[in-house]
């Protein structure tokens, strides 16, 4: 085991390997410092085994009239025996299989102060615990070798996440340690019904994959599926669980996502609640949830801390504002093109005299301004924090007002896509689909007018219509038509009507609360 590890990893320059002498033989701790926590080794496990090697010798200096063994050697020696007639032969990786090799090697181990040592002979097991933290001890021509957690790598502290701020209720956010994010889960499901497996998946990146949900409630065909997809994973790396979505999702070559995601707790445990499942990536603080509806987008945290009126309120505003982002610079374009006529006559005449002297047809004038906020918008985004507050100020006052000085764009336009970008991200997650459904309606109505218009919508909506995630309709509860569900839907009732889970989602526990009236 020592001349496999050490063939592997004597070249990287973070790897360890310390001597610690136990009985006249010497045997060798391994590690990555960049993995350990290395007061932990030093504290509970080298302290301990040199603390453990001069007790022996304290026995035998004691008992030196004796010429046999020790009693602590005799001890051994009889559970030797012991375990030899017991074990199980069909078992290659118990912590006891008996081998003369781990006579001593049992004895180091009974001294090491770390939970979850175990002793094995699996050379892949061993590295692979090895490069998450843990640190190995064995001795040169010895195929058993001890592994001890040991993990003490720097990691982000839980802060409230920046994509998902609220006014009221919980402030942790997701990170992207594993163990924290499940932490966040199980601390608030404390039920034996909260099931967590764990796959690996990336050939180098050996990164966990953590399937989530709550056993009584999720639907077991959706899970198994989640189950095979990721199995069946060929892949060099996972860096983030965008990577997992992208290889999960039914539909790979569609604009609209088919996979939810949140970085608030508290969201994915509400989902779990409903029967959906939670993907949970280790390096990532987005968690992924399955099945996915096209209204989660709508909803936010804060209409679950506030009355029911203000939270219907809010979610007619984020959908009538997606509709102006998509669909405002298209209707603008038709008008000044093929409708004129339509306007009433003093917004006419204010439109015409605002447009006296552009060089360029309406279609071209609105692509451009819509290309230039892009330009704007990815550069105040990839710039510095103050450099980008600079061009924002720069961009959006001296640029533009120049350029309609100069006659180059009007400032309707201006104005009609600064509109279209600020609603744009009133629903953040679909800010991506929206942006390029934008220029799609732009190019439609400049060049088919209202009528090409209606007729993409209608094809957009028939469309998503016919677009499902995991056997869930991506537009319920509104077609199909689902009455109970439409409870939190646009429209959301009080928390003490929503007795049952929502039929949309497939789960096996349709009660979700009990109304003793």
């Amino acid at each position: 085991m020592y001349s496999y590890i050490t063939k592997l990893f004597k070249e990287n320059k973070d790897f360890v390997e310390q001597q610690v002498d136990f009985k006249s033989e010497k045997y060798y701790v391994l590690y990555f410092s960049t993995l350990v926590d290395v007061n932990l080794i030093n504290n509970f496990i080298i302290k301990e085994i040199k603390s453990k090697n001069k007790k022996n010798d304290k026995n035998n200096q004691n008992n030196d009239g004796l010429n046999d063994k020790s009693f602590d050697q005799q001890k051994t020696n009889n559970q030797f025996e012991q375990s030899k007639n017991q074990r199980n032969e069909n078992s290659k990786d118990a912590n006891f299989n008996i081998n003369e090799d781990k006579l001593t090697l049992q004895e180091i181990f009974d001294a090491v102060c770390v939970g979850g040592a175990e002793i094995s002979n699996n050379y892949k097991k061993v590295v692979s615990e090895m490069l998450s933290g843990s640190v190995v001890i064995c001795k040169k021509n010895s195929s058993y070798a001890i592994y001890a957690p040991c993990q003490g790598w720097e990691k982000r502290a839980i802060t409230e996440p920046p994509t998902s701020a609220i006014l009221k209720g919980p402030r942790e956010g997701f990170v992207e340690d594993l163990h924290t994010n499940l932490s966040l889960l199980r601390r608030r499901l404390r039920s034996k019904d909260l099931v967590i497996e764990e796959q690996t998946v990336g050939k180098y990146s050996n990164s966990c994959v953590c399937i989530c949900y709550i056993d009584s409630i999720a639907d077991k065909t959706i899970v198994k599926k989640l189950r095979r997809k990721i199995k069946s994973i060929n892949i060099d790396g996972i860096i983030d669980s965008s990577y997992i979505q992208a290889l999960i999702e039914e539909r790979p070559n569609t604009i609209f996502r088919q996979i939810g995601n949140t970085e608030k707790p508290e969201v994915a445990v509400a989902k779990m609640l409903e029967g959906r499942v939670v993907i949970v990536v280790e390096g990532s603080p987005l968690v992924l949830t399955v099945p996915y509806l096209l209204l989660e987008d709508f909803q936010s945290g804060d209409d679950y801390y506030s009355q029911p009126m203000r939270a219907t309120f809010v979610r007619w505003i984020r959908l009538i504002g997606l509709l102006l982002a998509i669909l405002l610079p298209g209707v603008y374009v038709a008008l000044q093109s093929f409708h004129y006529g339509l306007l009433p006559i003093d917004f006419l005449i204010s439109l015409l005299s605002s447009i006296e002297g552009i060089s360029f047809p309406p279609l071209i004038e609105m692509l451009f301004v819509i290309f230039l906020f892009e330009i704007l918008n990815e550069a105040s985004i990839r710039m510095p924090k103050y450099l980008g507050m600079a061009l924002s100020i720069i961009g959006a006052l001296v640029l533009g007002d120049t350029a309609v000085k100069a006659g180059i764009i009007s400032s309707p336009s201006v104005m009609i896509v600064a509109i279209s970008g600020i609603t744009l991200y009133i629903v953040p997650d679909q800010s991506n689909t929206g942006a390029l459904l934008r220029v799609f309606y732009t190019i439609i109505g400049g060049v088919a007018g209202f009528f090409g218009l209606l007729v993409s919508f209608l094809f957009l909506t028939t469309y998503l219509i016919n677009l499902d995630s995991y056997g869930t309709p991506f537009f319920a509860p509104y077609t199909p038509y689902v009455k109970k569900d439409k409870k939190d839907a646009l429209i959301k009732k009080n928390l003490s009507q929503m007795t049952t889970r929502p039929q949309s989602i497939p789960n096996k526990n349709k009660v979700r609360m009990r109304n003793d009236k």
